[in-house]
This record gives C-alpha cells, structure tokens and sequence, in this order.
C-alpha cells in the first residue's frame, strides 16, 4: 500500500489530494501562508512547492515557455525563476508552519542540491516533476533516500514511462504516477485522461497531476480509480507569474474538494438504491393502472378497460395489467377510478 506519512491511499480511502502552490507563492512566505491556510481549510492534504538551485537547473539565457511569455514581462526563464524563489531557510519556515497546521509539506527538487536539502529536513516523499522524470541522476539520488516517489508522466510518451519505471524498479509501496499533460492550462480536449488506465497496468498506485481548468479533469480521474489527484492553486489567477493562470483560486476550492468527495461516495456505493428523493417522486413520477370508463359490477376487465396513469400511490403497476385483464369488477366503477386489489373479484 502506498502511503505518505501516516496517510494509507488505496482504494476504499478519500483520494489522496496535493494543493500544488508551485511558484505562486511569487517569492513571499506571507502568500505561501495564506494558500497553506486555503488548502487545510478546503480539505487538502498536502500543500506541494518547488525547490531549485538556479544555476544548477538551467543556463542563463534559457528562453520562456510560450505560455510564460503571456503572463510575465521577465524576458528569460532565469530571471523569471529567480523572482520567484525561495531560500532554502524561508522553506525550513514554511515546513514548520505546515506542521503547526497539520497539513503535509512538499516539494519537488529540481536538482541535486535541492533533493538533498528536502531530504535533509525529512519530507514525506518526493515529487518528480515531468521535466525530471528521465533525469536518472536525480532519481537515482532520491531513491537512495528510500522515500515514496511520485512520479509525473508529462512531455514523455509511454515508452519512455515504461523505461524511467524499470529504471527505478520500486516496490509497489514507493512509487505513485500521475498522468500530467504539461501544457499550462490544458485544454479539456487534449487532457488524453483514458492515459490513466495505462498507468494502472503497472500495479503502482495512480493519479493525475491536473493542469486543466475547473474540477472535469479531476472528477473523470477520479471515476477512472485515481488514488491522488495535484491540483494548482492561487490567491487569484490574474497574479503576475507563470502558473497562476492555470491555477484555480483559492476562493473556488472548497467547492472543489466538495465535488470530489461527494462523487467519491457515490462511487463507493456499488449497490443500486433509491434515494429518499427518489422514493418520495416514485408515488407521484411512476404509474399504476386505472379504468378507463365507468364500468358496472360484475364487468370483465378487458384491456381496453385499462389505462396506465401517473400518480402511482398504493395503485397496481403497469407490469401487473396482465393479471387483471379477465377478472371481474367487484362494485361499479368510476372513470378513471385507480385499480386496486378490493375492486376486482379473484
């Protein structure tokens, strides 16, 4: 059984759901509390953010990302980062606040450097974001730490999964895969969510990293038997920075969480039952059978004699109408009078 922390995640257990804050913190631990805040309110989990040491993640003049250059005036990746980084002691913060807030910290290390820090101040488990998912440097050090990993799939095709998962060659309880599409935001059509089933072949336990607008996504991973589901999130989606508008807003995530886990309780039930609303509409919405005509005592029933009227009430029911054709009225009979069991002769 996977487990982060004391938190076991199978299949009978509410999923297990990560607040991806990222970045979106924008380099301020006072914005970092206040998503924390959010996520533990609404029922998530665990809070996740990104770790990096710059010069060790990518070179200066590395280029923004098409949909980085809609949301940011920086000119390069670089300086976009650096804007929005955190020191290794404002984490240190951060993960304590967590504890006092009894929710889980995370992060996911972008390098070396960074996946020792995280280890070093104990997390739970490591996330691999989909730009290190073949960096077998990086994963063979965080395999040494002996921690669950939760492996994101995006920008890789299944050929490639298949070989960075022999490559780990984990134990059924160290690893977790989410299917991610890493396009930000991801159109509902292009969100390939059948991917999912793919991952379950593997026997480890699955998710998805949702990257796509509203609570769709989520919800159909669910049905499709998603153990953990990472969504982002942000004070407002209209904040400078690179995710925040592929994230949704604070102000949107209760009712969120609220879908999830009322369709998780419906999936749980695997007996068909009526509902009370259901059955306080089956008396008025469902049908029993009426005479049609003014009919005299002794009369035999013919099927032209019935017809099959809403309310139902204590009436007999149309799957019965055979049983009453050939039988005797027992006492004259009112149009559209409900056929009931003291008006016909045995």
């Amino acid at each position: 059984m996977f487990e982060i922390g004391s938190r076991k995640i199978n299949k009978n257990n509410f999923p297990y759901l990560i607040a991806e804050i990222g970045v979106n913190h924008n380099g301020s631990i006072y914005i970092a509390k206040k998503l924390i805040d959010s996520a533990k309110r609404a029922g998530f989990d665990a809070v996740k953010f990104q770790t990096y040491n710059l010069d060790a993640l990518l070179k200066k003049n590395t280029p923004l990302a098409k949909y980085q250059k809609k949301v940011s005036e920086i000119n390069n990746m670089y300086n976009l980062l650096k804007k929005y980084s955190l020191s290794h002691q404002e984490f240190e913060k951060i993960n304590k606040y967590c504890k006092k807030k009894n929710i889980t910290f995370l992060s996911t290390p972008f390098d070396l450097e960074s996946a020792t820090f995280l280890n070093k101040i104990n997390i739970p488990a490591f996330k691999i974001s989909s730009s290190d998912n073949d960096n077998y440097l990086l994963l063979d050090l965080i395999k040494k730490f002996k921690k669950p990993i939760i492996l994101s799939t995006g920008m890789s095709s299944n050929v490639e999964i298949n070989k960075t998962i022999k490559h780990l060659s984990l134990q059924k309880n160290k690893l977790a895969l989410l299917h991610c599409v890493s396009d930000y935001p991801t159109k509902l059509s292009e969100t390939q969510l059948f991917n999912i089933l793919n991952l379950k072949k593997y026997g480890y336990c699955y998710g998805l990293s949702d990257h796509s607008l509203g609570v769709y996504s989520s919800i159909v991973a669910l049905t499709l038997g998603s153990k953990i589901i990472e969504k982002h999130i942000t004070l407002d989606s209209n904040m400078k920075g690179p995710d925040h508008s592929a994230s949704l807003e604070v102000s949107k995530i209760n009712d969120y969480v609220k879908k999830i886990k009322d369709i998780h309780v419906s999936l749980l039930q695997k007996e068909k039952f009526l509902t009370q609303g259901e059955i306080l509409n089956k008396n008025l919405a469902k049908k029993s059978l009426y005479f049609k005509n003014k009919l005299k005592k002794n009369h035999i029933i013919t099927k032209d004699d019935i017809i099959v009227l809403r309310p139902r009430l204590n009436g007999i029911t149309p799957d019965n109408f055979k049983k009453i054709v050939g039988k005797k009225v027992a006492k004259d009979i009112k149009p559209l009078e409900i056929i009931s069991k003291d008006k016909i002769k045995n």
